[in-house]
């Protein structure tokens, strides 16, 4: 990312380009739970039976809110707490569930890089 300076003030960060930009985006979504635990849960709980449901859900609502937290962010500039309470402001919790999950994984990572580290 580079940073850019106009007439005194500091902004924000932006991305270099579309695909970095992509490419981060998706290695936030993608974590070590997709690659180690979920083939497994679905090989005990019923196979590729778990996917239908799966990507149903994902398609209509995880993607949709996902992008629309991610327009209505960059639009505005800011974080996922202010997104939401700009749209109103009885959603602030939704915005504060996306900052719970990613202490909880970052938690959940520095476990298990300590548990490779030991």
């Amino acid at each position: 990312m580079r940073e850019t300076k106009r007439s005194g003030e500091e902004e924000r960060p932006k991305w270099d380009n579309k695909v970095q930009y992509l490419l981060t985006c998706i290695g936030y979504a993608v974590g070590l739970g997709n690659l180690w635990r979920f083939p497994y849960l679905c090989q005990i709980y019923g196979g590729g039976a778990f996917l239908i449901p799966y990507l149903i859900a994902l398609v209509f609502e995880g993607l949709p809110l996902l992008y629309l937290e991610l327009a209505i962010g960059q639009r505005l500039r800011m974080g996922s707490v202010g997104v939401w309470n700009s749209i109103s402001p009885l959603l602030g919790g939704v915005g504060i569930a996306p900052m719970l999950v990613s202490f909880l994984c970052g938690v959940f990572y520095a476990t298990i890089l300590v548990w490779v580290l030991w």
